[in-house]
């Protein structure tokens, strides 16, 4: 077992973006909302072919959410949230049509966006809310959770967060990527022994991926800071 120092204070964290690997068009709020995208691709392709049209609530949330897509497209987070005189933005989706596949989904586009506005409270209620069969899908709301709490600088609850979010993954990278911002929040914590062990982890689990690498230079970092650590 490794022999180290945890006694450091705890700093700060650069703030996550949930498009590390949850959710990355215009300036400020492009990278959270276009990676929202691709991890909905990414997790379940083919989703939208899924989806039962047939039945009136989920085709009215599905078009919803299209039109709600168009406006975070171009940046228009507010009308994405609230909507028109026509169409409802996310929060009128999820309260009409929550129970539907669309109007779940549209929870993590909602919580995204609150994120990135600095509205942790909201975000993570958002996404404490979501629901789905999917399990990336699921870690993706678990991960941006963990981004809700080190926003807030809370950052055990984010480590213990960005942990159930690899549990829950089915996709390897993602997996790895969700224990490294774990590592990261326990590091923040000021416990760099927690997070040493989870590197190694990595490490061991996954070697030569783009995440032992992250993995390896975090842990090379700790040990410039004073951190001890005894190799095996």
């Amino acid at each position: 077992m490794n022999d180290m120092n945890t006694t450091r204070a705890q700093r700060a964290l650069p703030e996550p973006t949930i498009g590390d690997r949850l959710f990355e068009v215009g300036a400020r709020f492009r990278t959270p909302i276009i990676s929202i995208v691709v991890i909905l691709a990414l997790s379940a392709a083919g989703y939208f072919f899924w989806v039962q049209k047939t039945k009136t609530d989920e085709a009215t949330a599905s078009l919803a959410l299209s039109k709600v897509n168009s406006w975070i497209q171009t940046g228009d987070l507010e009308k994405a949230i609230d909507g028109d005189k026509t169409t409802k933005g996310l929060k009128g989706i999820v309260s009409s049509y929550g129970d539907t596949p669309s109007g779940n989904v549209a929870r993590l586009y909602l919580g995204t966006i609150y994120y990135s506005m600095s509205k942790p409270d909201m975000a993570l209620a958002t996404f404490k809310s979501f629901t789905h069969t999917n399990k990336d899908l699921q870690a993706s709301a678990l991960a941006g959770e963990a981004a809700c709490y080190v926003q807030m600088k809370s950052f055990p609850k984010a480590a213990d967060a960005y942990e159930k979010a690899s549990a829950a993954a089915d996709n390897e990278a993602l997996k790895s990527q969700y224990l490294n911002k774990a590592a990261e929040s326990h590091d923040a914590a000021g416990a760099p022994d927690k997070a040493v062990k989870i590197y190694e982890e990595i490490i061991k689990n996954w070697p030569g991926s783009s995440a032992a690498g992250v993995a390896q230079r975090s842990m090379l970092r700790l040990a410039g800071e004073g951190v001890k650590i005894v190799q095996p």
